[in-house]
C-alpha cells in the first residue's frame, strides 16, 4: 500500500502539462477504482473532469452533454443507442456513479411515469354546478365543471332575438340582440316615418336614429326659434331656444338646484341614501347599479 502511494506521488510529480495531469490522475483513479470529485461551484454550476456543467431548465447540469451521462461515459464507456442513464434516487443533484444505472428509453420513461402516478395527489368527488353530474378531480384551481363543454355552456345566457322572436344563447356580458346575421340586417334595413315639425314633410329613417328634421335646411331654421319654459328650481318663466335643453332660468338657480338633495330608497338592497335632487341616480352604490344591470 506505501509502495503505490510512493508510485502516485512520482506520477504527479513527474507531470509537466494539464493533459498530462488529467491521464495520471485517470490512470490512479480506475487503478484505485474511486471517483473524482465533483466540485460545487454554486446552485447552478459544477466542476468535474476540469469541465464547467450549468443548470439547464430540465434541472440536470449540462455542458455540451449533461453531467451524468459524462459521468458515466467517463467511467464505463460510450453509452449505447437506445439507453438512458437514470438517476436511482430520482435526485439531479446526486451524480455519485453508484447513483446511476443505464437503461432503457421505454424503461427510462415507464419508471418516471410510475414515480408520477405514485407522488400525483388523491382524487376529490366534485359536483359540476352546470349539468350536476359528480366526478373525480384533483383538488387544483377550479373544479366547478366536469368538461370543457360545462364551462363554455356556463358563460351563456338565452335571449330573444328582437325580429323574429326566437331563443338564442349568447355570451353573458355581450351585446349580441339577434339570432343570426338575416335578423340583423333586416333590422338594419327597418325604417318608420317621421313628420319634420317644421315643414311638415313625412321622411323615413332608422328607429335607433334621434332624427327630428327632413334637412339641415329645416333644423337651422330653429336655431333661432324660442319657447317659454318654467324654471325647474324657482317655478319663474323663462324664453329658451327650442333646441336648447335649459332647465332653469339662470345659472344662480342652476347651483342651488345642485345643493338641494332628497332622501331615496335602493331598489336593490333597501338602502336609504341621500342624493342632489335634479339628479336621476336610483342606486346607493356601483356595486347595487351592477347587480341590476345582471338581473335584466
Amino acid at each position: 500500500m506505501k509502495h503505490k502511494e510512493k508510485l502516485f506521488k512520482l506520477l504527479r510529480e513527474a507531470v509537466e502539462t494539464p493533459q498530462e495531469s488529467f491521464a495520471v490522475e485517470e490512470m490512479i483513479r480506475k487503478v484505485e477504482g474511486t471517483m473524482p470529485p465533483i466540485e460545487t461551484v454554486s446552485n447552478t454550476q459544477k466542476k468535474f473532469g476540469g469541465l464547467k456543467f450549468y443548470r439547464n431548465v430540465g434541472k440536470n447540469f449540462c455542458c455540451a452533454v449533461s453531467l451524468h451521462r459524462f459521468i458515466w461515459t467517463y467511467f464505463n464507456g460510450e453509452i449505447p443507442e437506445g439507453y438512458d442513464v437514470h438517476h436511482r434516487d430520482f435526485n439531479h443533484d446526486n451524480n455519485d456513479l453508484a447513483n446511476l444505472e443505464l437503461v432503457t428509453k421505454e424503461e427510462h420513461r415507464r419508471i418516471h411515469l410510475a414515480r408520477k402516478v405514485i407522488c400525483r395527489p388523491p382524487k376529490k368527488k366534485f359536483v359540476c354546478v352546470v349539468c350536476g353530474a359528480e366526478f373525480e378531480a384533483v383538488n387544483r384551481g377550479n373544479n366547478s365543471y366536469c368538461s370543457e363543454e360545462c364551462k363554455k355552456k356556463s358563460k351563456l345566457e338565452t335571449r330573444t332575438c328582437e325580429i323574429c322572436g326566437n331563443e338564442f344563447s349568447a355570451t353573458i356580458g355581450s351585446s349580441q340582440k339577434f339570432c343570426s346575421a338575416t335578423c340583423y340586417h333586416q333590422y338594419r334595413r327597418r325604417c318608420e316615418t317621421k313628420k319634420c315639425p317644421v315643414c311638415g314633410k313625412e321622411f323615413k329613417i332608422h328607429p335607433s336614429r334621434k332624427k327630428i328634421y327632413c334637412s339641415t335646411k329645416c333644423f337651422a331654421s330653429t336655431v333661432e326659434l324660442r319657447e317659454s319654459r318654467t324654471c325647474a328650481y324657482c317655478g319663474k318663466e323663462f324664453s329658451a331656444r327650442i333646441n336648447d335643453d335649459q332647465r332653469f332660468c339662470s345659472d344662480e338657480c342652476s347651483h342651488n338646484a345642485r345643493r338641494v338633495r332628497e332622501t331615496k330608497t335602493c331598489p336593490i338592497c333597501g338602502k336609504m341614501f341621500s342624493t342632489v335632487k335634479s339628479r336621476e341616480k336610483k342606486y346607493c352604490s356601483p356595486k347595487c347599479y351592477h347587480e341590476s344591470r345582471r338581473k335584466k
